[in-house]
């Protein structure tokens, strides 16, 4: 198998791939509601078969970038390009603040904020917020579907791998919190 192009030449099947696999934690993506302003092609330079990406910069010239990467790296690139586009298609519907975040200090930030968020075209995030006096920062996790399947003890155990503890709350925490399970739908 070719690593440099395992699919082959048409770059539809590599943007499919990326599509496939966002399904896990975006059931709601499709070709369609991709982010317009990147287009991805496969073309010849000096000879040889790249990856390419265009950005199409509203009211300007568009960025065009010769990607020397690998098939699976392109997957990956096209997946992140296209995170924040395929997560704001999906808007917050209802919000569960978790209790005790006041005054809770992660190695040296503040936590600010941690909220679980129910959507409107299904599923569920977490949106986690913490500071200093000078700086701070927010992360938002979408939660794949996957990890509803089973019982609340097993999607606290998978949970707390995709948001550790680091980011306000170990599993523990989150286990006493009766709210937050009836928020989750147990």
């Amino acid at each position: 198998m070719n690593k440099k192009f395992p699919y082959g030449h048409d770059v539809n099947v590599y943007i499919e791939k990326a599509i496939e696999r966002m399904k896990d934690t975006y059931p709601w993506v499709t070709k369609e509601s991709l982010d317009k302003r990147y287009e991805y092609g496969i073309e010849k330079q000096n000879n040889r078969y790249q990856y390419i990406s265009i950005y199409h910069w509203k009211g300007s010239s568009d960025e065009k970038k010769v990607l020397d990467m690998d098939g699976e790296e392109f997957i990956q690139r096209i997946m992140w390009d296209q995170e924040y586009t395929v997560q704001e298609q999906n808007p917050v519907k209802e919000v569960f603040v978790v209790p005790g975040q006041s005054g809770k200090i992660l190695t040296g930030w503040h936590l600010e904020n941690y909220e679980f968020r129910s959507h409107q075209l299904g599923g569920y995030s977490v949106f986690c917020q913490a500071g200093d006096r000078v700086t701070g920062g927010s992360r938002t996790f979408f939660i794949p579907p996957s990890y509803f399947e089973g019982t609340y003890d097993e999607f606290l155990d998978k949970y707390i791998e995709l948001v550790p503890a680091s980011f306000g709350f170990t599993r523990e925490e989150l286990a006493n919190i009766p709210e937050l399970k009836t928020f989750l739908g147990y």
